[in-house]
């Protein structure tokens, strides 16, 4: 009996000592999943606990001693020593948890009541009740059958604190933000443990930019999560500019870190749309298309090259702006000279309607096509994209790296050619940016990559 006794102690100290680290165990989990405080002091308890079994069934197998008594003894010391030696360092922070950062950048938000926004003018992000799933953007939720006139807002989810089910916090937000200065945008925080109830939680901001105030408009328990609805404000004297700050989450008492967000200002548009121009573009050629046609008796010169294929990152890579914009007008062919040669370029006028990228804000571009007809001298050049008067295009564009000479009315920083030939040249409808090859993508997924690929630059 001695020796069972001493046998069922060590296998079950292994056990718990296992089940500290993957705990499949129903004991060890539910302890867990019941036992109130940090995980921390669990962990230790069933260290404990495993260490104190394994070290008394040795000690009978060895010693051929009935002394069980001693057992419980062994295990109340040494648990209640643990605790009161590991307890005080609780309370230092990022010892167990996440870093919280520097305490002097950290701030805690402050709570200012709203209420969703029903009447009024309509943005895409406004704060609407959502049945049984809290506060949402309006973006993202309409009636059945009534068209939504607004792309959806996009959230990143995240997951955070250790490997342990019991112990994560999963966290559902928006990263990104574009808008300009004196605006606000809401950020709803989903924060979720999973299978246990979110007691408490609190957020704060850490490298937070003077000029933008963060505050708390409203909040939402449901089944297991908590969501929180974050306005964020930016100063009208806040500078064009990208700005990164973190959003703190400590949930039960436990700081998890912070979650990187990422707010873009933009200069004197709305959501990228360039400011009226002061005066209209004044001029139509009456040209309809860059595509030129030859006539009986020209010369015709034809070129081609082997045409590199990028990717979308490629070109994301390779421009110097990337926009949204209509042709509005088109140039007569001309003959351009570089260095004792020359060239036929078409130049098309460009009304941009929106900057996805690149640090001109003109209302007004000009992008060059290489190729057309001037007198009787016709050239073709193959793979040059093709603008027809009053389209919407998508355009990844550069500066030419030959020295040439803008067409009139034009600066030499908002003179372009098309990034990879007729690749860079995006068909545009609708919020939609359809390539060559019939693929499309979004507007806010095509800002997501450029911010991905250009961040830091």
């Amino acid at each position: 009996m001695l020796y069972l006794l001493s046998a069922l102690l060590i296998i079950h100290g292994i056990i718990c000592l296992l089940g500290a680290f993957f705990p499949l165990y129903p004991p060890v989990y539910f302890f867990y999943v019941f036992f109130p405080g940090h995980f921390a002091i669990r962990l230790i308890i069933v260290l404990l606990v495993g260490a104190a079994q394994l070290a008394y069934g040795i000690y009978l197998a060895l010693r051929k001693k009935w002394r069980i008594r001693w057992y419980w003894l062994t295990v109340a010391t040494i648990v209640i020593t643990g605790l009161l030696m590991v307890y005080p360092a609780m309370q230092s922070p990022g010892l167990f948890g996440a870093s919280a950062g520097n305490d002097e950048n950290r701030q805690p938000i402050p709570v200012e009541e709203m209420y969703p926004s029903l009447t009024g003018p309509e943005a895409p992000d406004d704060i609407m009740p959502a049945p049984g799933m809290g506060p949402a953007y309006r973006a993202n939720i309409h009636q059945q059958g009534v068209e939504n006139p607004w792309p959806p807002i996009d959230t990143t989810e995240v997951t955070l604190g250790t490997s342990f089910e019991t112990d994560t916090v999963y966290a559902r937000y928006r990263d990104y933000i574009e808008t300009e200065a004196g605006e606000s945008r809401n950020n709803i925080v989903f924060v979720s443990m999973g299978n246990r109830a979110v007691s408490s939680l609190n957020l704060y901001t850490v490298n937070l930019l003077t000029g933008i105030k963060v505050t708390e408009g409203m909040r939402w328990h449901g089944p297991g999560a908590v969501s929180v609805v974050l306005m964020m404000e930016i100063a009208p004297d806040v500078q064009v500019g990208q700005y990164n700050f973190g959003i703190g989450i400590e949930v039960d008492g436990k700081d998890y870190g912070t979650i990187p967000c990422t707010i873009k200002v933009l200069e004197a548009t709305v959501a990228g749309i360039p400011s009226e121009p002061e005066e209209p573009y004044e001029g139509n050629h009456g040209i309809t298309s860059t595509r030129a046609t030859w006539e009986p008796g020209d010369k015709i010169y034809q070129s081609s090259s082997l045409m590199i294929e990028l990717t979308i990152d490629d070109l994301i890579e390779k421009s110097d702006a990337i926009v949204i914009g209509k042709v509005i007008d088109i140039f007569p062919a001309r003959r351009v000279d570089i260095n004792g040669d020359w060239i036929i370029t078409t130049d098309a006028v460009i009304e941009v309607e929106r900057y996805l990228y690149g640090q001109s804000r003109s209302p007004y571009i000009a992008v060059m096509v290489q190729g057309g007809r001037v007198e009787q001298t016709f050239v073709w050049v193959e793979d040059q994209p093709e603008f027809n008067l009053g389209e919407e295009a998508a355009l990844f564009l550069n500066h030419p790296q030959l020295k040439i000479t803008p067409t009139e009315g034009f600066e030499a920083a908002d003179y372009y050619m098309v990034t990879g030939s007729m690749q860079g040249k995006f068909g545009y409808k609708d919020g939609y940016m359809v390539n060559l090859e019939g693929g499309f993508l979004t507007v806010s997924e095509m800002e997501q990559k450029i911010a991905a690929i250009h961040s830091g630059k």
